[in-house]
C-alpha cells in the first residue's frame, strides 16, 4: 500500500533507520574507540617493550656452583629456544630478535682515551644502518664519528680488547652514528645504549655493530649482555584479541624470570633475568578508557534513538493523516485503534525493516569510515544486531501506536482536551531533569582501574547528559514562545504589499504549531553541535596550552655547550639558557636567560592566556633591568636577583604563567645576556617550533651536542587523554543524525501542505502572482523558518557553553585554565547547511506546485 504514497515509505523508513542507526552505532563505537586507544598506546611506545624483552647477562664460562650450566652461544641457542617454543602459539608478536653487546676497546686508535665502543650483536642489524663506506664480509662495522676520529676506514684490521685478551678482526664497514640520525623503531629498545639516560652520570660510547659470533668472542673470558624480543604486531590488534596474547606473556614471565626452580632465566646471578612486556597494561588502560566512554557513549546513543521515535511516531501520524477517508470510515463501523495500529504495522512493516537493515549497515560503515579505528570485535558486531533489532521493534511500535491512536480520533469532536495537552509546559521535564542530572550525575574527570593501571581523564556524565537536556527543554521553550508569536500574528491583519512576504507569513502562522516544532528541530542539533565542537576544540586547546607551556615549546633540547641556532631551524627557534637554583628576595626560583628578538619565534604561547602578550612582555624584558616573573607576585618576591655571589636589582612584571614554567618553583624571564653575566655556567637549551622528530633530525645534522629532548607532546601521552576527542566525536554524530531529523521534518512539512499549496499556486497564477514570486514566498517561508531554528540554536549553544564552560579544563591544578575555542568553521558549515537545505526544499516544493493542472486542482474536492 505504501508504493501508492512514496513520501510516507520514504518517511517511515527513515525514522526506522534514526532509531536503528545510533542504537547499533553505540557498540561499534565503543569498541572501535577502545581499539584506537590500544593502536595509539603501541604507536607512542617502543614495540620490543611493549610486547616482550627478556634480557639477562650470558656468562662464557661456568661458576662453581653450577659447572654443567650451558654457557656462551649454547645458553643463547637455548634461551632463543624456550622462547620461541613458549610464544609459537600467541597472535600479534613479531619473530624473536635477539641482541648481545658488551664494552670493547678498538686498537689502534688515533686517540687511545676515547678508543671504547660498545659492541652490539643485533638480527637484522645491516637493513636499518645508514653505511657510509663498505657493508661486505664479516668483521665489526664501526660509526662514522668514531671511525673518523680514529683514522679507521672499511678494510682495516683492528683488535678488539675485551676484559681478558682481544680478538683480531677487520672493519666490514662505516655507517652513520645512530645519534646523528632519526631514531628507527628497530632500535627503540636501545635508545639507553645509544643516547645514555638524561641527567643520568654513567658513560655513553659509540655503539659499533658486528655479528653474534664476534660479540661472543670479545666476551669470552667475561659477561655479554643479552636480550630476546618479540615486538607488537599492530595490524589487526584488537583489545579483545590482544587479551589472550598478555596473558600468554605473563604464563611465559612465570615459567622464566618468576619461576622459583633454578633455570636459563634465572633472575640471581650470574643470570640477573628481567622481563619486560607493558601490552597487558596497555590492553587494560584501553578497557579503562572503554569504560570511561560507556558512561557518555550510551546516553547519547539513547538521546539518538529517542529522536528517532519521535520522528517514528510522527510518520506513524503522516500514515494516519494520509489514510484519512479510509481511516475514518473503518473507525465509524467499530474498528477500534488496536486494530487499526495492527494495520498500520503490517503496511508499514517492510519499511521499517528496510530501514532498520539500512540503520545497522550505515552504522557499520561510518564506525569504520570515521571512527577512531576501522576495527571492530565480533562481540560488538553482535551487540550492534541485537540494538538494531530492538530498534526495529520499537520503531514498529512507534509508527504503530501512534498511528492507531491517530486514526481512532479522526473524528474527535472534543478539541478543548487537545488544547489542555498543549498548555501543559512539558519543557520543565527536560529543564529539570538537567538540573538535577548536573547535581546527582559523576563529575569526576578521571577514571582508575581496579588494577594498577592508572587512570584516565573523561568527560564526567553530567557535561554530556545535563547540556543536551538543557538544549532539548530550552529548545522546545523557544517553540512554544514563537507558537504564541505566531498565533498573534495570525489574529492581525496583513497587507499585500509585497505578495511573497506576504504568502510566506500568512502560511506560517496559519500552522503555528507545526512551525515552531520545526523551528525546534532545527535548533537542537545545531545546539548540540556547537556544543560539541567547542567543547572538543577548548579541551584540546587547553591541554595544548598546558602542555605547552610545562616544556615551553614543541621540543626543548638541552645542550651540552652552547651552540647556534641551526639554518633549518631559522625563524622558529632560539637559543635559551636556564638556571634552576638563584634567589629572588627570600624566594627559590628558576631564571630563564631568553633573546627577545628570537624567544616569541621559538616559544609557545596562547593569545587568550591572560596578562600580556608575550611580545609586550618580551619588550619589557628587554628593558634594562626588565624581567617577568610568573609563580609569584612582584610585590611578595623582591626585587634582587641573586645567582651565587651575583646580584642585580630587576624592574619585575608579574604574570599568570610563562613559558617553560614547571611546577614547584616560580620561573624569571630575563635577558640572556643578564643571565649569562650572572651564570656563565648556566645551562644552555633549543627551543623550537614544529615536528619534535624534524627539529631533533636538524640539530643532529647540525652536529649539536645534545643530551636530552624534551617534548610537549610526551606531556599528555600514555593515554590519559585517549577518550576525550572520541566523547565528542559521537556528540558530533548524534548532531548529524539529529540533523537528519530536520531534513525528514521538513519532507513530512512540505508534503503535509502539499494540495493546499498546489490549489494556492493555481489560484495565484489566476490573480497574475507568477512563479518567481511563488518560490520567493516558499523561500521565505522554509528558509525562514530554518532560519530562526540556526539563530535559536546558535543561542542555546552559546547559553549551554557559558553555563559549563569551567568544566572544559580536565587539569584545573595546571595552568593557564579553560581557553574556550569558538568553532567558526562548524559555524559556517552549519549556516551554509541551512541555507542550501532551504534552497533545495523550497525549489523542490515550487517545482511540484507549478506541476499542477489548473483543471484537475479546480475539479479536486478531496
Amino acid at each position: 500500500m505504501l508504493l501508492r504514497r512514496p513520501v510516507v515509505a520514504l518517511a517511515v523508513a527513515a525514522a526506522a533507520l534514526l532509531v536503528a542507526l545510533p542504537a547499533a552505532a553505540a557498540p561499534l563505537f565503543l569498541a572501535s574507540a577502545g581499539n584506537a586507544t590500544l593502536r595509539q598506546l603501541t604507536d607512542a611506545s617502543c614495540s620490543w617493550q611493549s610486547g616482550l624483552q627478556l634480557s639477562a647477562a650470558v656468562p662464557m664460562s661456568p661458576t662453581p656452583e653450577a659447572p654443567d650450566d650451558p654457557t656462551g652461544a649454547e645458553l643463547v641457542d637455548r634461551r632463543v629456544d624456550t622462547v620461541r617454543e613458549q610464544t609459537r602459539d600467541l597472535p600479534h608478536l613479531s619473530e624473536p630478535v635477539v641482541t648481545l653487546s658488551t664494552g670493547a676497546a678498538v686498537s689502534p686508535a688515533a686517540d687511545p682515551d676515547q678508543s671504547v665502543v660498545t659492541l652490539v650483536a643485533r638480527d637484522g642489524f645491516a637493513g636499518h644502518v645508514d653505511v657510509v663506506e663498505g657493508g661486505d664480509g664479516p668483521g665489526v662495522w664501526l660509526p662514522d664519528r668514531f671511525a673518523r676520529t680514529q683514522g679507521l676506514s672499511a678494510g682495516d684490521r683492528v683488535t678488539l680488547f675485551g676484559e681478558d685478551g682481544g680478538t683480531s678482526t677487520r672493519v666490514a664497514a662505516v655507517f652513520r652514528d645512530l645519534r646523528s640520525v632519526p631514531e628507527q623503531p628497530y632500535w627503540c629498545s636501545l635508545r639507553e645504549t645509544i643516547h645514555g639516560t638524561p641527567l643520568g652520570n654513567a658513560p655513553v660510547y659509540p655503539v659499533a655493530l658486528a655479528p653474534r659470533d664476534e660479540v661472543l668472542s670479545v666476551a669470552e673470558n667475561g659477561d655479554a649482555g643479552m636480550r630476546i624480543e618479540r615486538a607488537v604486531d599492530t595490524e589487526g590488534l584488537t583489545t579483545v584479541g590482544g587479551r589472550p596474547t598478555a596473558e600468554g606473556l605473563d604464563r611465559l614471565r612465570a615459567t622464566t624470570v618468576a619461576s622459583p626452580e633454578p633455570g636459563i632465566f634465572d633472575d640471581s646471578a650470574p643470570y640477573g633475568a628481567a622481563f619486560t612486556s607493558s601490552l597487558g597494561d596497555m590492553v587494560n588502560r584501553s578497557e579503562l578508557v572503554l569504560a570511561a566512554l560507556t558512561g557518555t557513549v550510551v546516553p547519547l546513543a539513547a538521546a539518538g534513538t529517542l529522536a528517532g521515535l519521535v520522528i517514528a511516531a510522527a510518520a506513524g501520524a503522516f500514515w494516519a493523516d494520509r489514510r484519512r477517508a479510509e481511516l475514518t470510515v473503518l473507525s465509524a463501523r467499530g474498528v477500534g485503534p488496536v486494530a487499526l495500529g495492527g494495520k498500520a504495522a503490517l503496511e508499514t512493516a517492510g519499511a521499517v525493516v528496510l530501514g532498520a537493515v539500512a540503520g545497522w549497515a550505515g552504522a557499520h560503515g561510518l564506525v569504520a569510515a570515521v571512527g577512531p579505528s576501522p576495527l571492530v570485535t565480533p562481540g560488538a558486531t553482535r551487540a550492534s544486531l541485537v540494538a538494531a533489532a530492538v530498534a526495529l521493534v520499537a520503531a514498529l511500535a512507534a509508527v504503530a501506536g501512534v498511528a492507531g491512536f491517530r486514526a481512532g480520533r479522526l473524528h474527535d469532536t472534543r478539541p478543548a482536551r487537545h488544547r489542555r495537552w498543549a498548555r501543559v509546559p512539558w519543557e520543565v521535564l527536560p529543564l529539570g531533569a538537567a538540573v538535577a542530572c548536573w547535581f546527582a550525575l559523576d563529575s569526576d574527570v578521571q577514571v582508575r582501574a581496579a588494577e594498577a593501571v592508572g587512570t584516565v581523564a573523561r568527560i564526567p556524565p553530567r557535561l554530556i547528559v545535563a547540556p543536551v537536556l538543557l538544549a532539548i527543554g530550552l529548545a522546545m521553550l523557544g517553540a512554544r514562545l514563537v507558537r504564541w508569536v505566531l498565533t498573534r500574528l495570525r489574529t492581525r491583519a496583513l497587507t499585500m504589499n509585497r505578495p511573497a512576504a506576504f504568502l510566506a507569513l500568512r502560511r506560517v502562522s496559519a500552522a503555528p504549531l507545526v512551525a515552531s516544532v520545526l523551528v525546534g528541530a532545527v535548533a537542537v542539533p545545531v545546539a548540540l553541535a556547537g556544543f560539541g565542537a567547542t567543547v572538543t576544540g577548548s579541551v584540546d586547546r587547553t591541554m595544548h596550552a598546558e602542555s605547552q607551556l610545562i616544556v615551553g615549546a614543541d621540543a626543548v633540547l638541552t645542550l651540552e655547550e652552547r651552540a647556534p641556532v641551526p639554518p633549518e631551524l631559522a625563524g622558529r627557534a632560539g637559543v635559551v639558557t636556564r638556571y634552576v637554583d638563584a634567589r629572588l628576595g627570600d624566594t627559590t626560583v628558576h631564571v630563564l636567560g631568553v633573546d627577545p628578538e628570537t624567544f616569541a619565534a621559538a616559544a609557545f604561547w596562547d593569545p587568550a592566556l591572560p596578562g600580556p602578550a608575550l611580545t609586550e612582555l618580551l619588550d619589557r624584558v628587554a628593558e634594562p633591568g626588565g624581567a617577568a616573573v610568573a609563580g609569584v607576585a612582584a610585590e611578595d618576591a623582591g626585587s634582587v636577583l641573586t645567582i651565587r655571589d651575583g646580584h642585580r636589582e630587576l624592574t619585575l612584571t608579574a604574570v599568570a604563567q610563562l613559558p617553560g614554567k614547571q611546577a614547584g618553583y616560580p620561573l624569571v624571564l630575563v635577558d640572556r645576556a643578564l643571565l649569562e653575566e650572572l651564570a656563565p655556567t648556566a645551562q644552555s637549551q633549543l627551543w623550537a617550533r614544529g615536528d619534535p622528530d624534524e627539529i631533533v633530525a636538524a640539530a643532529s645534522a647540525a652536529g649539536l651536542p645534545v643530551s636530552a629532548v624534551a617534548r610537549a607532546e610526551d606531556v599528555q601521552a600514555s593515554g590519559v587523554y585517549a577518550g576525550i576527542t572520541y566523547t565528542f566525536d559521537f556528540l558530533a554524530a548524534v548532531s548529524l543524525l539529529t540533523g537528519v531529523v530536520i531534513v525528514v521534518g521538513l519532507l513530512l512539512y512540505l508534503d503535509a501542505r502539499s494540495r493546499a499549496r498546489r490549489s494556492a499556486s493555481v489560484l495565484l497564477r489566476r490573480m497574475g502572482v507568477g512563479a518567481a514570486a511563488h518560490w520567493r514566498a516558499l523561500l521565505l517561508e522554509v528558509g525562514g523558518l530554518l532560519l530562526a531554528g540556526f539563530a535559536a540554536g546558535t543561542a542555546l549553544a552559546a547559553v549551554v557553553i557559558a553555563l559549563t564552560a569551567a568544566d572544559y579544563d580536565l587539569d584545573p591544578g595546571t595552568a593557564p585554565g579553560t581557553l574556550v575555542a569558538v568553532p567558526w568553521p562548524v559555524v559556517a558549515v552549519l549556516a551554509v547547511a541551512t541555507a542550501l537545505t532551504a534552497v533545495l526544499a523550497s525549489a523542490a516544493a515550487q517545482r511540484a506546485a507549478s506541476a499542477a493542472r489548473p483543471s484537475e486542482v479546480l475539479r479536486d474536492t478531496r
